[in-house]
C-alpha cells in the first residue's frame, strides 16, 4: 500500500501570514492500494483445493494407526509401578510406627 501527496512540495505557496488574500491549500494524502502477492490461476486453486480435500477424507476415513507396545518399555513401567507399591507400604508402615509411638509418649506423660 502507498500514498501519495497530491499537493507538489516544491512550492509550498504564499504562506497565510504573508497577508495574501487566497486562503492555503490543504495538503491532501490519497489512497492507493496495490496487490503485493501474486494471484494464482483458476487450475491452481482447483489442484490446491483437491489436495485439502484429499487430505481431509483421508484423515476422516482411516484413524491412525495405534502404536504397537514395546515390550521392554512395558516391563520397565510395571517394575517402576511396584517399586512405587513397595515405597507407599513402607510409608503406611511408618506412619502406624510413629502414630503408635506419639500414643506411648502420650500414655507415659499423662501417668506421669
Amino acid at each position: 500500500m502507498e500514498t501519495r501527496d497530491t499537493v507538489s512540495r516544491e512550492d509550498p505557496g504564499p504562506l497565510p501570514s504573508q497577508g495574501s488574500g487566497a486562503p492555503a491549500r490543504a495538503s491532501i494524502d490519497r489512497f492507493e492500494m496495490k496487490p503485493h502477492w501474486a494471484v494464482r490461476t483458476e487450475e491452481e486453486q482447483v489442484e490446491a483445493a483437491a489436495e485439502l480435500y484429499e487430505r481431509a477424507i483421508q484423515q476422516w476415513i482411516q484413524p491412525p494407526p495405534p502404536e504397537i507396545p514395546d515390550p521392554a518399555r512395558f516391563e520397565e513401567l510395571e517394575a517402576m509401578s511396584q517399586e512405587l507399591k513397595l515405597q507407599q507400604k513402607c510409608q503406611d508402615i511408618a506412619a502406624l510406627i510413629m502414630a503408635d509411638e506419639q500414643g506411648l509418649m502420650d500414655g507415659a506423660d499423662e501417668e506421669g
